[in-house]
């Protein structure tokens, strides 16, 4: 290989790198974060190193008849919440992010209901995850690959 070929193999390999990390990476791991985090809701339990269960429901403990006795945590009547998760993509970067009101209530376990309320047991859904640590560094590793083999 001459030194031209090996300049124009490198340009072609650092716009191919650029395109990943500013875009391609972003998009596959906003997809596969979104898949993690919806399955934390089939799972009942947030995956990290493994599934950390939820606390369980008092309509589940008190054996409540009908649908509303056997549903899965958090899914309620309509599963919005669960349904709820997107990403976005900016160059370089993706956020993860649940656009429902009372989301934060049961990710973080914070007040709910109105006076005096009650604070919710926390839930948590979406948030830093060893097991997404993994999934990202499968991801890059598997585009890095395919870009210098």
């Amino acid at each position: 290989m001459t030194p031209e070929q090996f300049s124009i193999l490198l340009k072609s390999q650092q716009a191919k790198l650029a395109q990943a990390i500013n875009t391609d990476l972003p998009m596959a791991i906003g997809k596969k974060a979104v898949d993690l985090f919806t399955e934390n809701f089939q799972k009942e339990g947030f995956q990290d190193n493994g599934p950390k269960p939820w606390k369980e429901v008092q309509r589940r403990t008190r054996n409540v008849r009908g649908a509303a006795g056997s549903r899965k945590i958090l899914t309620g009547k309509t599963g919005d919440l669960g349904r709820s998760i997107k990403y976005e993509v900016s160059p370089g970067k993706v956020t993860i992010y649940s656009d429902v009101i009372y989301a934060d209530v049961h990710n973080e376990g914070l007040k709910a209901g109105r006076g005096a309320g009650f604070t919710m047991p926390k839930r948590q859904f979406i948030g830093d995850s060893a097991d997404l640590d993994k999934i990202i560094d499968d991801e890059i590793e598997k585009t890095l690959n395919n870009i210098l083999k």
